[in-house]
């Protein structure tokens, strides 16, 4: 991923729920024009925080066999403006687990207050050695291991 806003997974149960979280720093790129003497984190880059956890708690929990391909992002809404300087919380929950697609229920919060929330659906894809998936479901997992090098699982695997 060229542009990551995930620092650190704060908690995962796999196959239910991923929470990360994501400094945001003044000196970013995205500062420059979103808006001069205003800096405000663009929408579409919440929405990207989400993706990108819920990308995470997927290949996560098939083992890196399997990665997420993202069908629909539905009900979105922005609530607050995110800053340069907060802390924003990710949490992404699983709703009907057992089944595919994967539908997760997405909630940003900077402190107490919730700055955004989505749903987003994903169907599974194998991540063959070899493929695109493959070579990002060995990204998503070099990543696992620089965010947090301790285990990782307080669920169950491979719930399709």
């Amino acid at each position: 991923m060229r542009f990551l806003f995930v620092d650190r997974i704060a908690d995962v149960d796999l196959s239910r729920r991923i929470e990360t979280s994501k400094h945001v720093v003044g000196l970013d790129d995205v500062f420059a024009d979103h808006f001069p003497g205003y800096p405000v984190l663009p929408g579409a880059l919440v929405v990207e925080a989400f993706a990108q956890a819920a990308q995470l708690l997927i290949a996560m929990s098939h083992d890196f066999t399997r990665i997420g391909r993202l069908r629909r992002l539905s009900r979105v809404a922005f609530r607050r403006q995110v800053r340069p300087g907060d802390e924003l919380a990710i949490r992404c929950e699983r709703r009907a687990a057992g089944e595919s697609p994967w539908t997760l229920e997405a909630v940003a919060r900077v402190g107490d207050r919730r700055v955004a929330t989505a749903m987003l659906e994903y169907t599974l894809e194998p991540a063959a050695a070899g493929t695109d998936a493959g070579r990002h479901a060995e990204r998503l997992r070099a990543l696992v291991r620089e965010l947090r090098p301790a285990p990782v699982a307080t669920g169950a695997r491979g719930e399709a």
